[in-house]
């Protein structure tokens, strides 16, 4: 009697066929299970950041530690992003924070759009000490001016609060004439260089500035700009917002508000 009949029946019961394709199925299973294993993306996770706190301000940065940290990801701050993702290693991140609110705020990781990661409640943003804000007025000189800007700036203007400014307003105004600068070339040199092309005009201003501490424990006046503060003292230049764009302003002389010296001195 034929252990295999004409059928493919073994012993007159199975069919061998669909007996080695089982076989082979439960193989493969296992095998295919395994390499899924091996070669899948290990799943990003966030397991803490430091600092934990921070003051308010300006280009602050934080380390977010994880595992499986790959380039491209984001750091969001209660879905607010963060500027930039700087990958150290799988582990660790670098982030530069977005100008946040003081508050307390969810951390999230997201791989493209989708959120893989979060620590809840782990970031805090403290608000800074209040900040004297007092007003001086400054002597200098519009410098850069194209001439059809310097006819805009009159008595009384109002320079807007915009881009980071503190603004001012115009209290006198002279006659325009051709435009230099002062650079500081060194401790004890300075450059008095023309600029060709453009109008100066001398002015007084009355701004607004916020106290700051210089290291030794004096005290300074500074002025917000669209790019960096500006100390209120001579030589300094403002950044102002003008009729049609920003203007330069260049400090000669610094005053208590409606103080005018007899005789200021000459440069």
């Amino acid at each position: 009697m034929s252990i295999v009949d004409d059928r493919g029946r073994v012993a007159g019961r199975f069919n061998l066929i669909d007996g080695l394709v089982a076989l082979v199925i439960l193989v493969l299973i296992p095998v295919a299970y395994g390499s899924y294993l091996l070669f899948r993306t290990p799943q990003p996770r966030l397991t803490s950041i430091a600092p934990t706190r921070v003051y308010q301000g300006k280009n602050l940065r934080i380390i977010v530690n994880g595992v499986n940290l790959r380039p491209f990801m984001r750091v969001a701050f209660n879905t607010i992003q963060g500027r930039s993702f700087l990958l150290g290693s799988t582990t660790y991140a670098s982030i530069e924070l977005p100008d946040l609110e003081p508050g307390v705020y969810d951390v999230q990781l997201f791989d493209y759009m989708q959120q893989v990661s979060e620590l809840p409640k782990a970031f805090t943003v403290l608000p800074l000490a209040p900040v004297p804000t007092v007003v001086l007025e400054v002597e200098g000189s519009f410098t850069g001016l194209p001439p059809e800007i310097a006819g805009l700036i009159t008595k009384g203007f109002k320079f807007a609060e915009t881009g980071g400014t503190t603004g001012g307003e115009v209290v006198s105004v002279g006659p325009p004439r051709p435009a230099r600068l002062r650079l500081q070339a060194g401790d004890n040199n300075t450059l008095d260089l023309p600029i060709p092309g453009t109008n100066a005009l001398s002015a007084r201003l009355r701004v607004k500035c916020y106290v700051a501490s210089n290291p030794d424990g004096t005290l300074r006046c500074m002025t917000s700009g669209p790019q960096q503060a500006s100390v209120i003292a001579p030589d300094s230049v403002l950044t102002l917002a003008g009729p049609r764009g920003w203007v330069s302003f260049q400090i000669d002389w610094v005053y208590p508000p409606a103080e005018t010296p007899a005789q200021p001195p000459k440069r």
